[in-house]
């Protein structure tokens, strides 16, 4: 029991890099000559923050990916507007987008809070 939660303490920090390298991955297959950069960086972030395991990066991280994670659902709720009513690729985008964006969301109040009780 004890191993499974420590491996379920970074669940945060893994699903960010996984989605982190998969738009990185996404953005670059779509388009060669585009580098994602800002997902690269975030890579680097939380790979850093895994092993420093830094209170100040910790906090400094979650604040920016819950800004950045909270824009992109409304960037999805204002998507969703563009369908129609009862469209079911919009049901499917918002669906998917605030699956997403919710899970990263709660994510980034939880990683801190990791880090701040040590």
């Amino acid at each position: 029991m004890k191993r499974v939660k420590q491996i379920l303490s970074y669940l945060p920090e893994a699903s960010i890099i996984v989605m982190a390298t998969y738009w990185f991955l996404e953005n670059l297959l779509s388009s060669p000559s585009f580098v994602n950069y800002v997902m690269v960086g975030i890579v680097g972030l939380v790979s850093i923050l895994l092993i420093w395991k830094n209170k100040i990066m910790a906090l400094l991280l979650s604040i920016i990916m819950g800004l950045a994670c909270f824009y992109m659902l409304l960037a999805v709720f204002s998507e969703y507007k563009k369908f129609l009513k009862g469209d079911p690729d919009g049901l499917n985008l918002l669906l998917t987008g605030s699956l997403i964006f919710v899970t990263l969301i709660v994510f980034s109040f939880v990683m801190p809070v990791k880090y701040l009780r040590k």
